[in-house]
């Protein structure tokens, strides 16, 4: 132990000037929490004036649960602690892209192109023709409680159906659920609707829809509160009914009520399945739901739909802007796919399937000129190291931003995809047969990165080929800012947990740690960490002097909870999901039985007509 305290004081000297810390005192602190983190830190500078007082309140708060708690991440394998002694500084033992990238930014991109280039490019057999009747288009909607409820935007034949979760405690956490009470114009589903049938009517113009024929268009539905369900679906329904006039649209909402009866359905003696096929909670398991939605489709409803196309209602087709960037409209581009569906081989002589597609993201703001701006900004390395903060001990900033420029803005069909967003992300039919690919419902961050981990391997993977001026606008910021404002805690403690549940899962005895780790470079990778719980640590310690007692307190909680699912529960849950998508594909391809009970399930989801 006392070895491992120098070995922290060496780190925590090596971040911070004592100038630095000496700003910091008990007197600016408004919560025992942040006190805590500042006595440990206390230990190093012991010439601080507050030093003898971080001393006495560490020892009258040695029982503290906070204090406990951080002492549990930090000792939870003292002997990794003291792996760590002949490293330099944090940055290099948990951030060596921040190190890289923002030292020479341009040979970093390189690297990064150098890993993603494909050869011996081979085209599917079939490429899109009709991408009405080909693609399923898929989206999420999550939903939450009023913010206030004796507001007027509460509709009517919901306000007293919605007064018993006043008293009801939160079940899931979503970054920016959208609430009953919404003013439409900031309403998340009205906005992404309104734009993509506008989007529609461009292709309508174009000669590539005729009247009358429509995309079919599938919205998982998720809630916070358990029993909201319904409620949720009626708003969305009502909504969507009486604000919107959609032209070009089908739209099907599936909440987990109705995803239980397909479940129950396919699988009537065995109700664990239910847990695994749904769309609350974690990220993962409505992003997974819509993915296995396309065989649904195609099983039961046409067998011309063989790809899916997820997008994000805060992101919009812009038609003006890829007519003007590439001469073609968006169902144009998607028709220009020669490779989604086929093969290439990599800069290691792996064979990579095709069969995903991936789009970028642009901010609304910067679509008015003649090139790519990519959504994710470089960081300003002067900034990181103006203030107190974890970004000198873990910093993905650079691999993100350096990340997004060479993949999501690069404009040729000859690179394969590790970054991408869920919300411009394809699969095909057969990929999803092959495969039975599925990010695990623990994940609740970064899905869509999560999701090829199911499928790697040494000598094939799945993987997204990229599509260039596949670009959707980003329009997030520019009509819901209060309920992203709202959400920002909640998003905050879910990416700490990520670091947990990333490294745990590429730990599992079915993986490669190395591999996944160095196919997943630069971006994905710096969250999957040899040493998590020491990396939370010191986040938490070096943040938590500027951090309220309530981030403090619900990070305790939930990373605690998320530990002991790592330790306890994780590899068991992989694989049972693992197997769990391998059976569902299966017998969605032997359901004669019950064909009809499914199709009345799809039929009772429809809500434009």
């Amino acid at each position: 132990m006392r070895n491992s305290q120098k070995i922290f004081n060496k780190f925590i000297s090596k971040t911070f000037t004592e100038n630095e810390i000496s700003k910091v005192s008990f007197k600016n602190l408004d919560n025992d929490y942040s006190k805590i983190c500042l006595s440990i830190l206390l230990k190093t500078f012991k010439s601080h004036p507050d030093a003898n007082l971080a001393k006495q309140f560490l020892e009258d708060y040695r029982n503290h649960s906070f204090n406990k708690f951080l002492m549990k991440f930090k000792n939870k394998n003292i002997n990794d602690f003291e792996k760590l002694a002949n490293k330099e500084n944090l940055w290099s033992i948990f951030s060596p892209t921040a190190i890289t990238g923002s030292s020479d930014p341009k040979s970093f991109k390189n690297k990064i192109l150098e890993k993603r280039i494909l050869k011996k490019l081979k085209k599917p057999k079939n490429s899109i023709q009709i991408p009405h009747e080909e693609i399923l288009f898929l989206s999420n909607i999550l939903i939450t409680i009023p913010e206030d409820y004796k507001s007027n935007n509460i509709p009517l034949n919901l306000q007293s159906r919605i007064k018993p979760f006043l008293s009801k405690n939160q079940n899931y956490w979503y970054d920016h659920p959208i609430p009953i009470d919404a003013f439409d114009h900031e309403n998340e589903i009205l906005y992404g609707l309104r734009h993509l049938d506008k989007a529609l009517d461009i292709e309508f113009t174009r000669g590539n829809l005729k009247y009358n024929e429509k995309i079919s268009l599938i919205l998982s539905l998720s809630v916070t509160h358990k029993g909201l369900e319904e409620i949720a679906f009626d708003y969305v329904k009502n909504k969507i009914r009486e604000k919107l006039n959609l032209k070009f649209i089908d739209v099907f909402v599936f909440d987990e009520n109705r995803t239980s009866k397909i479940i129950n359905t396919l699988f009537p003696k065995n109700n664990d399945y239910e847990v695994l096929f749904g769309v609350n909670g974690n990220y993962g398991r409505h992003y997974t739901f819509l993915k296995y939605a396309l065989i649904l489709w195609n099983k039961l409803i046409n067998k011309s739909f063989k790809y899916s196309f997820k997008i994000d209602l805060d992101q919009v087709f812009d038609q003006k802007f890829l007519i003007r960037m590439s001469k073609m409209s968006i169902f144009e581009i998607f028709k220009n796919q020669q490779y989604w569906g086929g093969t290439g081989i990599d800069f290691e002589e792996r064979l990579v399937d095709l069969g995903m597609l991936a789009g970028g993201l642009v901010n609304k703001g910067e679509t008015y000129k003649d090139y790519l701006i990519p959504d994710v900004k470089r960081p300003v390395k002067k900034t990181i190291f103006s203030n107190i903060s974890s970004k000198r001990v873990f910093c993905p900033d650079w691999s993100h931003a350096l990340s997004t420029e060479a993949e999501i803005i690069y404009e040729k069909e000859n690179i394969h995809r590790v970054h991408v967003t869920g919300g411009t992300t394809g699969i095909t039919l057969n990929a999803l047969e092959k495969w039975a690919p599925f990010t695990p419902s623990f994940i609740n961050r970064a899905e869509d990165q999560a999701f090829i981990i199911s499928s790697l391997n040494k000598n094939e993977f799945l993987s997204h080929i990229h599509a260039p001026y596949l670009i959707m606008r980003h329009d997030k910021l520019d009509f819901a800012k209060r309920t992203v404002s709202n959400a920002k805690l909640g998003k905050e403690i879910g990416n700490l947990e990520r670091i947990l549940l990333f490294s745990y899962y590429s730990r599992c005895s079915h993986f490669d740690f190395n591999l996944i780790k160095s196919h997943l470079w630069p971006y994905t990778s710096s969250f999957i960490q040899k040493f998590p719980e020491i990396l939370l640590y010191f986040i938490l310690l070096i943040d938590g002097i500027s951090k309220n007692k309530e981030f403090l307190h619900d990070a305790s909680i939930r990373l605690k909870r998320t530990l002991n699912f790592c330790n306890g529960k994780l590899e068991d849950q992989f694989k049972l999901e693992k197997e769990f998508w391998k059976i569902f594909i299966l017998r969605i391809n032997n359901f004669s039985d019950v064909k009809s009970s499914l199709r009345d399930i799809i039929s009772s989801s429809q809500i434009s007509k």
